[in-house]
Order: C-alpha cells, then sequence, then structure tokens
C-alpha cells in the first residue's frame, strides 16, 4: 500500500489487489449496517433488528422528513456513525435524529458505495492496476468516509480512547512469536486490527495531500 500524492489533477494511492478486496469487504459490511443493499451483492445480516434499517425496507433514497419518531440504533457502531445531538436532552436528540437521520444514512451509504466502486473498478485508462484515483470534486467525501469506516472498526476492536488505541498497535507490531493457529477471535481482531491501522494512515495521507494543495494553491 502507497499513501495518496498528487498526480494528474488527482489524488492516487496505491493498493494491490488482495488490499483492495479487504478495504472493499470492510466498506460494503459498513453500507449494510446502514440498512442498505451491499454493493458487492452478499446477503445481508439476517439478523440485524429492523430498527436499525428504513421502514418497510424503501430505499432510504426515497425517504424524506418523517413525521414519525427514530428510535437510536440499538448496534454501537451503528450509533457512532449516527450519534445523539444532545446527551442531556431526550427531546433535542428526538426532534434532530428524526429530521436529519433519514439524509444522514442516505449521504454516508452513498459516499460509501462511491468509495466501494473506486476499490472494486479497474481505474481508467493510463493508470496502473493498483491505482486508487481519488478526483478532487469528491476527494472530502472519501475523506469523511474513510472516517466513518473506521469508526466502526474502532467501536468492533474496542478502542474507546488513545491508550487503547495505542495498545492495538502494539500488539499488531509485537515481535513476540505468534502460535501457529491463531483462536478466531484473535484472528479475526488481528485482521481487522490491521484493516483500521491501514485506514488510518491511508486517510492522514489523503488529508495531506489535500492541505498541500490546498496551500499550492
Amino acid at each position: 500500500m502507497r499513501g495518496f500524492r498528487v498526480e494528474r489533477g488527482a489524488f492516487v494511492a496505491e493498493l494491490d489487489a488482495t488490499e483492495r478486496a479487504a478495504v472493499a469487504a470492510v466498506v460494503a459490511d459498513v453500507v449494510d449496517l446502514l440498512g442498505v443493499e451491499r454493493p458487492d451483492g452478499a446477503s445481508a445480516d439476517a439478523d440485524r433488528t429492523e430498527v436499525d434499517r428504513a421502514d418497510d425496507g424503501a430505499p432510504l433514497s426515497a425517504l424524506w422528513v418523517r413525521s414519525d419518531d427514530i428510535e437510536a440504533p440499538r448496534d454501537a457502531a451503528l450509533h457512532r456513525l449516527l450519534p445523539d445531538a444532545s446527551r442531556d436532552d431526550p427531546a433535542v436528540t428526538a426532534e434532530f435524529r428524526r429530521l436529519t437521520e433519514d439524509d444522514l444514512r442516505r449521504t454516508k451509504s452513498e459516499r460509501l458505495v462511491t468509495l466501494w466502486h473506486l476499490l472494486a473498478s479497474d481505474p481508467a485508462d493510463g493508470w496502473p492496476a493498483a491505482a486508487l484515483v481519488v478526483l478532487p470534486a469528491i476527494a472530502a467525501g472519501v475523506a469523511a468516509t474513510l472516517t466513518d469506516v473506521r469508526l466502526v472498526l474502532a467501536e468492533r476492536l474496542g478502542l474507546s480512547d488513545d491508550e487503547s488505541s495505542d495498545a492495538l498497535y502494539n500488539e499488531l507490531e509485537s515481535d513476540e512469536p505468534q502460535p501457529e493457529v491463531l483462536d478466531a477471535r484473535t484472528a479475526v481482531r488481528q485482521y481487522l486490527g490491521s484493516v483500521y491501522v491501514a485506514l488510518s494512515w491511508l486517510q492522514e495521507s489523503l488529508v495531506a495531500a489535500m492541505l498541500d494543495e490546498l496551500d499550492r494553491r
């Protein structure tokens, strides 16, 4: 993986086929978490509560302002994507969620699907196969979407503060010998942790490239 740089008027990173597939799968998972059809066509999680999906299965893009209240997401990771507007005023929180949550879900899911297509599609002619090309018009949205994916991974990994984040980095960078066969929980944690660390670095490089380009202009 190579971080973003400015090339030919676009922001360009490099991910090999394995890296692209890993990130695309996690992005599709977050789309599913938001209650939208997965872009990769995989089956949705049948055990997810209906409160985390749109009413009656209608496409979120077709929804307007609701007249009924929306219950806060029960999934902690989804709650981080769709947080409460106020910690102290339930009425304000409920009204804000009613007025904004459908639009927020739609915006986040559309950006996630855009990123998924960038990862799952071959780059345009003239770019190497590993190139992840982000045009300036969508760069801010891609950066925000990487934050959303990282928030979900952070919740799944139990990263609630700097100490837990540092512990994950130390765990992944440890030189201690690993057992030949990892238990399933450890294997999943190390896999998701590696994706989280890679996306954190990738996002930092995109934001840095965007700021450098602003300074240059």
